[in-house]
């Protein structure tokens, strides 16, 4: 049975004092075959930083790319990121105030990671911090294949695995982006804040259920599936319009 479709969230300007947590790819900028290969609309970056401004700086990107990555595609853009799903976690100045260190990757993980990409036509390997992104969208016939790869690697280097769209990804944490909107929600300016966390992938369901369990609700971009969310949009230029960025 197909999941229903949810209705449009409100204007946010009706929505009183709001937090608001913004996945990256798949919400603010529509997917592409590699991670690289995305494309920035020129006003984002300055958008974001003035409608954070807006809402008193209550504003969050929360990624799983990792934020330095994150920062080579939003240049000068001085706004909360939390990064690895939920395990970094920078100010609007890039300073860290994530609560621990967590182990980086390690080499061997990633020569593996990229010997298996090297045979099979079209899988792209995402390099991070603290894990690896194994993205099949170039090649979906050969998910069965791929995935019982990732689930062994992960076995062998006592790994986490999670899975989101076209994508295998290990990491050396199980931080989540729920954990991320706790930890920032506990803190000024957020705290007291109604949250409100718009993604696209299986991966942002944490951020909706964070969401709702601190009083405020999700926002799912793109097609219907079960899910936490409350509401829902229908691509990342209904998100650009709702959020008054364009």
């Amino acid at each position: 049975m197909a999941a229903a479709s949810l209705d449009p969230p409100p204007p946010l300007g009706d929505l009183g004092k709001v937090a608001l947590f913004l996945d990256f790819d798949g919400t603010l900028v529509n997917l592409a075959g590699t991670p690289d290969g995305i494309r920035v609309p020129a006003y984002l970056p300055g958008a974001l930083e003035r409608k954070a401004v807006g809402l008193d700086q209550r504003l969050a990107i929360v990624t799983g790319r990792f934020i330095a990555d994150l920062r080579k595609h939003l240049p000068e853009c001085r706004v909360v990121v939390s990064g690895s799903h939920g395990a970094e976690i920078a100010s609007p100045d890039g300073v860290s105030v994530a609560e621990q260190e967590v182990p980086r990757i390690s080499p061997a993980v990633l020569d593996a990671a990229r010997d298996f990409a090297g045979r099979t036509k079209g899988l792209h390997i995402e390099e991070k911090s603290l894990g690896v992104g194994i993205h099949y969208r170039e090649c979906p016939d050969q998910a069965e294949a791929i995935l019982a790869f990732a689930q062994d690697l992960a076995r062998t280097h006592g790994l986490y695995l999670r899975e989101g769209k076209m994508l295998a990804e290990l990491t050396t944490t199980d931080a989540n982006k729920g954990d991320g909107v706790r930890h920032i929600m506990a803190q000024p300016p957020f705290a007291g804040a109604t949250p409100v966390f718009v993604g696209d992938d299986l991966t942002d369901e944490d951020g909706f259920a964070a969401a709702a369990d601190l009083g405020g609700f999700g926002v799912l971009v793109g097609d219907p599936r079960e899910t936490k969310a409350r509401f829902g949009l229908f691509d990342v230029t209904a998100v650009h319009h709702w959020l008054e960025l364009e």
